[in-house]
């Protein structure tokens, strides 16, 4: 399946857009109403940025308050793009390097959706394998593997988990109360 596979193919076509001029009040808003984790920031079609529920509450923490603030005062920098007509290796080898857990996708610079790294991983059977794998280690040789931090094997491909709390994939997880979490988890 992945060979023929593009990010079009997998892309969300909706997704959350505001603009850098909106109330972040009502992003916030926004993001709550709707159970989303990134609000797109457009300029017409071209994402400028994200407001994220991190960049909210760091605005609500300094400020004191969310009212009077914009879009724009507190949007961290874009989403990394990518366009809509490149193979689903493109993309998976973009979202590690980026470190980031989504990108945007775009037909001539325009945002058109947004592809996950669980996009990504559920459009690739081979990479489901090693999970499995995972699953059946004892407790103690996790610990192990993530105390050592190691992440990659001897070939030097990069392997990544999911974090059980928000089910993110990632190379970076540390045990925290029994779980193994990404870095977002723990700081919450």
């Amino acid at each position: 399946m992945r060979d023929g596979t593009t990010v079009r193919d997998l892309m969300h076509r909706e997704f959350l857009g505001v603009s850098e001029s909106d109330d972040l009040a009502d992003a916030a808003e926004l993001m709550l109403s709707e159970g989303a984790d990134c609000l797109v920031v457009l300029r017409g079609g071209e994402a400028v940025g994200c407001l994220t529920p991190r960049s909210a509450l760091t605005a609500l923490l300094e400020d004191g308050q969310l009212e009077g603030s914009t879009v724009g005062d507190v949007m961290e920098p874009p989403v990394p793009t990518i366009e809509a007509d490149e193979q689903v290796a493109v993309a998976e080898e973009r979202l590690v390097t980026e470190g980031t857990g989504r990108l945007i996708v775009t037909v001539d610079e325009e945002a058109v959706g947004v592809v996950t790294e669980r996009d990504v991983l559920a459009a690739n059977p081979m990479r489901r394998a090693p999970e499995r794998e995972i699953q059946r280690e004892t407790g103690a040789e996790r610990e192990a593997a993530t105390s050592t931090q190691e992440v990659g094997d001897t070939a030097g491909v990069v392997t990544q988990s999911i974090c059980e709390q928000c089910g993110a994939l990632t190379a970076d997880l540390d045990r925290s109360n029994g779980k193994l979490l990404c870095q977002d988890c723990l700081e919450v």
